[in-house]
């Protein structure tokens, strides 16, 4: 097989996110003979590597919000913060960052193709989000709002400033509250309460 033939069974499949063992496996080859081909491939701009094992085919059709999951997986997260705020149209500034929250540990991940940064919540605050697609799941706008609220105690100082809001006319207070209640930390829980009851009142 030439890097051509190897090229052309990969846009076969249609596959944009994939992992260096997954098409060994599924053209039979050694992971380091599929590892050759795909580092080939990336010299001639076809694909972008942005983890180590990981790429993305060029030209196809994936969105940026599957990286983030993609990067971490078998990790899950789930778009929220700024960036969930932003694609449900809540807030104007477009965020410089992706931003996840996920089971797994805090950390930033700067690739080729954008800057990815994870946010650990505990096990039963994992929740309140959509499947969209593939490594792709976002927030509803009242998680994405309370999961603001959650991150803001942290060293980071990232959530200390939220941008103005607009808030969807079916955003429900309700369901903000509900999900606030799943907060084990009576301290964290009693801060993002108040805060969100201020956003309320405005």
């Amino acid at each position: 097989m030439t890097a051509v033939d190897f090229l052309k069974q990969l846009q076969k499949i249609q596959i944009p996110l994939f992992h260096t063992k997954d098409i060994a496996e599924m053209f039979d080859l050694s992971v380091d003979r599929a590892g050759k081909y795909l580092e080939l491939l990336r010299q001639r701009n076809f694909v972008e590597k942005v983890s180590l094992g990981k790429w993305i085919l060029r030209n196809s059709d994936f969105d940026l919000l599957q990286i983030p999951e993609f990067l971490i997986a078998p990790n899950e997260s789930y778009i929220s913060l700024h960036s969930a705020l932003f694609y449900h149209g809540m807030i104007e500034q477009i965020p410089t960052k992706t931003y996840s929250v996920t089971t797994y540990r805090t950390k930033v991940l700067k690739t080729s193709i954008g800057v990815f940064s994870f946010h650990h919540c505990a096990f039963n605050f994992f929740t309140g989000f959509e499947y969209k697609k593939p490594y792709f799941k976002l927030a509803t706008p009242e998680k994405a709002l309370v999961d603001y609220y959650y991150f803001a105690p942290s060293k980071s100082r990232q959530f200390t400033m939220l941008p103005e809001l607009e808030i969807p006319k079916s955003f429900s207070w309700n369901t903000v509250y509900d999900f606030c209640k799943k907060i084990s930390s009576p301290r964290t829980r009693s801060l993002v309460y108040t805060k969100l009851r201020a956003v309320e009142k405005k």
